[in-house]
C-alpha cells in the first residue's frame, strides 16, 4: 500500500493531454498552448506560497504566476482554462504538483481522499470502533490506545462475538429487523474507512513529534554551546503553536467520534466532519514533509551534519510559523 506521504492524485501523470481519458470536469485538460509545453507543472512558489506554472526555459525553470498566465496568454475569465486554473489553486492544498492532463484531486470531486492508506491503518480504525461497540454492549468502558493491542482485539473471537451482538442491538435501536443487521455492519465499516485516514495522518504526525524529541535531545547534546542551545530554544518556541494545532484537531476528532451510536445517528454530518479534519491535517502535514524526510533515520550527535539539519529546521520554522508580536512595556 502507498503511504500517506505519497500522493495519488495524478492519474496518467506525464502523458500527453491527448492521451488522457475524461473531460474538463474530471481532468485538467487545458486548451492554451502554454500548458502543452513539455514538463510543465503547477506548484506553490517556495517564496510566497502563491500558485505558479513551472516551465523549462533552456537551462532554467521559469515560474509564471497565474495572473501573468491569464494576461499574457489571453485566458478569458469565463473560459474552461480559467476555471481549471481556479481548481488547480484549490487542488494544490492536497497535492504538491499538478500537471496538465492529471485527474482533479478527488477531494474536490466527491470529498474522498486522493491518497491511500496502509491496511494497518484501516485495522486500527476498525479496532477503535470495535472496542466502542464492545464497551457499549457490555457496559464496561475500555480505553486502549496501543495500536498493537487494538489489532489483537479485532482478531479476538470473544470480541468478534460481542461485536455481532452489538450490531444486532444497533439494528434494533434503529428500527431494523435482524435480517438487516448487515446495514449497520456496512455503516460502521464505512466509518472505519473514513477514520483510517485519520489514523494514517496520526502516524505521519508521530514523525513531527519525533523531530520535537530530537530538539529536546539537541539541548542536552549541545549543552555548553550557548548559540546552538539558544537557537534550539527558539525553534521549540516557534513549533509550539503548530504542534498545539495538531493536537487540538486530533483531540477534536477523537472526542467527536468517541461514541458509535452518536456517529450513526448523524452519519452524513460525521462523515463530513471527519473528511474536513482529514483535509486540514493533510494540508498541515504536507508543510512538514521536507523536515520529516530530512530527519528520518538521523540521530542527534555533535557532528556538522546535525548542526546543518538544526539550521535548516530553524529556517523552516521561522519561514512557516514566525509570528510577529508587539511588545509593550507595562506602566
Amino acid at each position: 500500500m502507498v503511504s500517506v506521504s505519497e500522493r495519488n492524485a495524478t492519474e496518467g501523470q506525464g502523458k500527453d493531454q491527448g492521451d488522457q481519458k475524461g473531460d474538463t470536469s474530471t481532468h485538467f485538460l487545458f486548451t492554451s498552448k502554454v500548458f502543452q509545453l513539455p514538463g510543465g507543472y503547477f506548484a506553490l512558489s517556495k517564496d510566497n506560497n502563491d500558485p505558479v506554472f513551472n516551465v523549462h526555459l533552456g537551462d532554467v525553470w521559469g515560474k509564471i504566476p497565474f495572473r501573468t498566465l491569464r494576461e499574457s496568454f489571453q485566458i478569458e475569465d469565463k473560459s474552461d482554462d480559467a476555471r481549471l486554473l481556479t481548481i488547480v489553486e484549490k487542488g494544490l492544498k492536497f497535492v504538491k504538483e499538478i500537471r496538465p492532463g492529471d485527474s482533479i484531486p478527488r477531494e474536490l470531486l466527491d470529498g474522498s481522499a486522493s491518497w491511500r492508506v496502509d491496511e494497518r491503518h484501516l485495522t486500527i480504525a476498525r479496532g477503535r470502533l470495535t472496542l466502542q461497540l464492545v464497551s457499549w454492549i457490555t457496559g464496561r468502558e475500555s480505553m486502549i490506545t496501543d495500536r498493537f493491542q487494538l489489532e489483537q482485539i479485532v482478531e479476538d473471537p470473544q470480541t468478534k462475538q460481542k461485536a455481532q451482538e452489538a450490531f444486532s442491538k444497533l439494528a434494533k435501536q434503529f428500527g431494523l429487523p435482524e435480517d438487516r443487521k448487515q446495514e449497520m455492519v456496512d455503516k460502521v465499516d464505512y466509518l472505519a474507512r473514513e477514520l483510517s485516514y485519520i489514523e494514517a495522518l496520526r502516524d505521519r504526525y508521530s514523525h513531527v513529534q519525533k523531530i520535537m524529541s530530537k530538539l529536546n535531545q539537541a539541548r542536552r547534546t549541545f549543552k555548553g554551546e550557548g548559540q546552538v542551545v539558544a537557537d534550539v530554544s527558539r525553534m521549540q518556541a516557534l513549533a509550539k503553536t503548530p504542534i498545539a494545532n495538531f493536537d487540538d484537531i486530533f483531540d477534536q476528532v477523537d472526542g467527536q467520534t468517541a461514541e458509535v451510536m452518536a456517529m450513526l445517528r448523524t452519519f452524513d454530518a460525521q462523515v463530513a466532519f471527519i473528511r474536513r479534519m482529514r483535509d486540514e491535517l493533510h494540508t498541515m502535514l504536507m508543510v512538514w514533509d521536507e523536515m520529516i524526510d530530512m530527519w528520518d533515520g538521523n540521530d542527534i550527535d555533535k557532528e556538522p551534519e546535525t548542526e546543518n539539519r538544526l539550521k535548516r529546521t530553524y529556517q523552516f520554522l521561522a519561514k512557516n510559523f514566525l509570528i510577529s508580536k508587539v511588545w509593550q512595556r507595562g506602566g
